[in-house]
C-alpha cells in the first residue's frame, strides 16, 4: 500500500510541489500574520501541537520532493536541518517583525520535534524505495 502511494506521488510530482507550496503559505500566514487576524479559536489552545504538525508536514513534504528525484542520494540530515532551520527562522521573524508576535522557545522545540519525527518517517519510507541513482 505504501509503495503504491509513493509510486503515485512520485509519478505525479506536481501534487507534491502543490502541497509544498500550500503548506509553506499556510505556515507563513499562521505564524507571521498578526495574531488579531487569526481570530479566537479553541484550536489555538493547542499551539504546540499546531507547531509540531506544521513543521512535521512541511519537512515530510520537503523530504518527499527530494526522495522523488534521487532516493539513493537523499541526505535525511539535510532535510531535518532544513526543516529545523525553517522553524527557527519563523520564530526569529516573529520576534523581529512588528506584528505583535514574540519568540517562543517552546514553539521552536515543537517545530524541531515535528521536523525530527518527519525525518524519522522519511527514513522508514526510504527503505521501501528501490535504490536509484
Amino acid at each position: 500500500m505504501i509503495k503504491k502511494i509513493l509510486s503515485f506521488l512520485f509519478e505525479h510530482r506536481r501534487i507534491i510541489y502543490t502541497l509544498f507550496f500550500l503548506i509553506t503559505a499556510a505556515i507563513l500566514a499562521l505564524t507571521i500574520l498578526p495574531s488579531r487576524h487569526l481570530g479566537q479559536n479553541r484550536l489555538f489552545q493547542y499551539d504546540k501541537v499546531g507547531h509540531f504538525m506544521m513543521f512535521f508536514s512541511w519537512t515530510l513534504v520537503f523530504g518527499l520532493l527530494y526522495l522523488s528525484k534521487k532516493p539513493a542520494r537523499t541526505n535525511l540530515g539535510v532535510i531535518f536541518f532544513t526543516g529545523a532551520l525553517f522553524g527557527i527562522a519563523i520564530e526569529v521573524l516573529q520576534g523581529v517583525l512588528p506584528f505583535g508576535r514574540s519568540i517562543d522557545f517552546y514553539d521552536a522545540i515543537a517545530d524541531l520535534m515535528g521536523a525530527a519525527t518527519a525525518t524519522f518517517i522519511l527514513f522508514l519510507v526510504k527503505k521501501y524505495l528501490p535504490a536509484k541513482n
